[in-house]
């Protein structure tokens, strides 16, 4: 998967206040980018936190434009046996 296209929005949004600010497009371009640092973090400390952001974003979507978040935990990843 290649990652995604990177405009003004490269920290995005970090408060609820922020977050209150961005269209349905940015929100989701930003939720791209989380779920995409999510499927390449290379250890569970940038996958947890990656996932934390995501997570976030998708709350904050669901909040402000009523796109419902999808239900997600955090499986432990399996290391090849």
């Amino acid at each position: 998967m290649a990652e995604p296209s990177r405009g003004r929005l490269r920290g995005g949004a970090n408060t609820d206040a922020e977050a209150e600010k961005l269209s349905l497009s940015e929100l989701n371009l930003l939720i791209a980018g989380a779920e995409w640092r999510f499927d390449a973090a290379t250890n569970s400390n940038l996958r947890k936190d990656a996932f934390k952001r995501l997570v976030w974003l998708e709350a904050q979507r669901e909040r402000l434009h009523g796109v419902e978040a999808p239900e997600r935990k955090l499986a432990a990843r399996r290391s090849s046996e």
